[in-house]
């Protein structure tokens, strides 16, 4: 598994994460999949906390057809064409 990103057909287990720079993208022991800045503020969640469902893109395809990437503007996007993302972008000031 790449450090930034997941193949179509691969999964984050609880408590596993990928992440770019000062993003982090977690699935929580809670079920909860998280998009974090400098571990410490959420800046999206899955809201599925304390449920027994994992959280699905529900975007079908063969395996390696798509891929999520979290990106270096704080943006995570699944790709094929982008079908889907956390529209999370942050601007460089709001970094510092």
């Amino acid at each position: 598994m790449a450090e930034d990103m997941l193949f179509s057909g691969e999964t984050l287990d609880t408590g596993a994460f990928i992440e770019n720079g000062p993003y982090r993208f977690i699935m929580q022991n809670d079920c909860n999949l998280v998009l974090y800045i400098n571990q410490t503020r959420a800046l999206w969640a899955s809201g599925t906390n304390g449920s027994e469902t994992v959280w699905n893109s529900n975007i079908s395809g063969g395996v390696n057809s798509c891929r999520l990437i979290v990106q270096g503007d704080g943006n995570v996007v699944i790709y094929s064409a982008a079908l889907w993302a956390t529209n999370s972008v942050q601007s460089k000031r709001r970094l510092l």
